[in-house]
């Protein structure tokens, strides 16, 4: 026997071994294993270059008896099309996993790594044996994993999950598609109004569609036009049933308001909801609208316990930089208005950072995101992924308050929760859960739908173009009216949002949490007003940053401002001012 072969018995070998092949089914154990035979008859293919120690069995006689059960099983879907016949194709995938060290602590963080580099978007393998390949490389790199069994089932057209983001581009769901579109852009741009022309650019459709579709909406008193010629449209901001309670005025002069009320807490919303959310929690309300080109705002002035608040949206379209600025200008007339605010909350939706094994560390929809300072009193970031010499390094722009009060305030509530929330009984409620619940009522009964929709799926988005859904490491049903509290970084930019592996990168290096469309101006205008006290909620309401899945926004929104209406009912009457008129 040559030197060469002698060399190759003694190492550690990397082994495909075919299980079960049918139509539907294909399973295939890949495992280590010593003492190879090279002239083994069995043997298909034995690797060359890098991957010298990848061997590839003809059958499974090869297989290595198994005496230890399973310990870590994942299962994720994978939807595909195919590039000449364009159809639509889904795979169920289980990975297997056995350990040479049973320690669960140690090994679920290692199949956590071993998932993320798995998951990466820009590395995700097209094809099954591009997969196969890529499971051997992680397993020869991973070394506390000694085996893996993977089974794969190919879905017949009866068994393809259609409630899925890949089937989206229905034709028969156009209609309501491009309704939904034009909906969400006018809660976006809110209060500034939009034109039918910018509308039709914006959904790509014909302006007399456009027209006809707006109208549509407008008889359900969903948005209402501005003008005679019915060119200008706008969000309606109070539903029907709550107009008799909730009065809405059109101003012109901010000297009326800035004279007439001083509120001391501003609360600050992006999205359309999220403005709904934070006003189910404010009693006694009256909200001022003002719709000028360039200069629209809207305020709800009113009460949160003994205090004095103002809930205000940032109208926002696209993440220009020209945006951007236009949301800092709008936070700077805010606070230049309301002179008396001494403590601002930015509230709304944001997308968690998910955990692939660990059901402690793992962000799923409806749970409730506290920026919390870090050892740097930082409580914001905005990070951007640079190619460095040793791949990439993260830059950041991050902020802190000057003023810890309100963080001072809600320690003893996060103590508190930490130490009772999984050893309370099932009839006790945290003062936030009792606020929740409080405002999905309220909204209900103004019909606006604010109750969590009954599926909540992990997907993640490839560069090209697959859709993988990862099943959650909580396999428990979640209890959606007691939203999880997690207390970390929240963060915001562009070129890591796109990248999973960044994201979860960045999550395992600087405790963030999760992910909003950027704030950095709103939060430099704060600063700016010499405003030191402010605190940052988010509600999970997808994996991305908070804007795409619109059906989560209502209810992830209240839970976000459910607990802020918690912290501010802690904050000292004294604060307030002694002439504050009542709205």
């Amino acid at each position: 026997m040559s030197t060469q072969e002698s060399h190759r018995i003694s190492r550690d070998y990397i082994v495909l071994i075919p299980l079960q092949k049918t139509s539907t089914i294909n399973k295939v154990s890949i495992e280590r294993q010593t003492n190879i035979d090279p002239n083994d008859e069995n043997i298909l293919h034995i690797g060359s270059g890098n991957n010298v120690d990848f061997i590839i069995y003809k059958n499974s006689k090869s297989v290595q008896e198994e005496n230890e059960s399973v310990g870590f099983t994942s299962q994720f879907k994978v939807f595909m099309t195919d590039k000449q016949t364009k159809t639509l194709h889904q795979e169920n995938r289980l990975l297997h996993f056995w350990f040479y060290n049973p320690n669960e602590e140690q090994y679920v963080s290692e199949i956590n790594e071993f998932m993320r580099r798995l998951f990466k978007s820009n590395e995700f393998p097209r094809d099954y044996f591009s997969f196969i390949k890529r499971l051997m490389e992680l397993l020869r790199r991973f070394t506390m994993i000694r085996k893996i069994q993977l089974e794969i089932h190919s879905l017949t057209d009866d068994q393809l999950d259609n409630d899925h983001p890949f089937y989206e581009n229905n034709a028969q769901r156009y209609g309501d598609m491009v309704k939904d579109r034009l909906l969400d852009l006018l809660e976006q741009a809110f209060p500034n109004p939009m034109f039918v022309n910018d509308l039709a650019k914006y959904v790509e459709c014909d302006d007399q569609t456009v027209f006809q579709y707006l109208v549509e909406l407008e008889e359900k008193n969903l948005v209402k036009h501005l003008d005679q010629d019915g060119q200008q449209w706008t969000r309606v901001i109070v539903s029907a049933e709550e107009e008799d309670t909730h009065q809405v005025i059109l101003y012109k002069s901010i000297a009326e308001l800035s004279n007439t009320f001083r509120p001391t807490i501003a609360i600050i919303t992006v999205n359309y909801f999220e403005k709904l959310a934070v006003d189910a929690m404010i009693e006694n309300k009256i909200t001022f609208v003002r719709q000028k080109a360039g200069e629209s705002n809207v305020y709800t002035i009113g009460t949160i316990g003994p205090h004095h608040v103002v809930s205000t949206k940032l109208p926002l379209i696209g993440r220009s930089r020209t945006a951007q600025i236009s949301t800092g200008s709008t936070t700077t007339r805010l606070l230049g208005t309301f002179r008396h605010v001494q403590h601002v909350f930015i509230i709304g939706c944001a997308g968690g950072v998910p955990h692939y094994t660990d059901a402690n560390k793992h962000i799923r929809r409806g749970d409730i995101i506290i920026g919390y300072p870090n050892e740097e009193d930082y409580v914001y970031g905005i990070y951007e992924a640079e190619q460095s010499s040793e791949g990439y390094e993260f830059v950041s722009t991050c902020y802190k308050p000057k003023n810890f009060q309100l963080y001072q305030l809600m320690e003893p509530i996060k103590e508190n929760y930490q130490q009772t929330n999984l050893t309370r009984s099932s009839v006790h409620k945290y003062p936030w859960e009792k606020f929740l619940h409080e405002g999905i009522q309220y909204l209900l009964s103004h019909n606006i739908d604010c109750l969590p929709p009954s599926n909540d799926h992990l997907y993640i988005k490839m560069e090209n173009g697959e859709i993988v859904e990862v099943q959650h490491p909580d396999k428990d049903k979640k209890d959606y009216t007691r939203p999880k509290i997690h207390f970390g970084m929240i963060a915001g930019g562009k070129n890591i949002l796109t990248n999973d592996y960044f994201k979860t990168t960045l999550s395992e290096k600087c405790n963030v949490l999760c992910f909003d469309s950027e704030i950095d101006q709103v939060l430099a205008a704060i600063q700016g007003n010499r405003i030191e006290s402010f605190m940052i909620i988010r509600g999970i309401a997808d994996y991305h940053d908070g804007t795409l899945n619109k059906e989560w926004q209502p209810y992830s929104a209240l839970c976000a401002a459910s607990f802020m209406k918690t912290i501010v009912y802690k904050i000292p009457n004294s604060d307030e001012n002694d002439n504050n008129s009542e709205p």
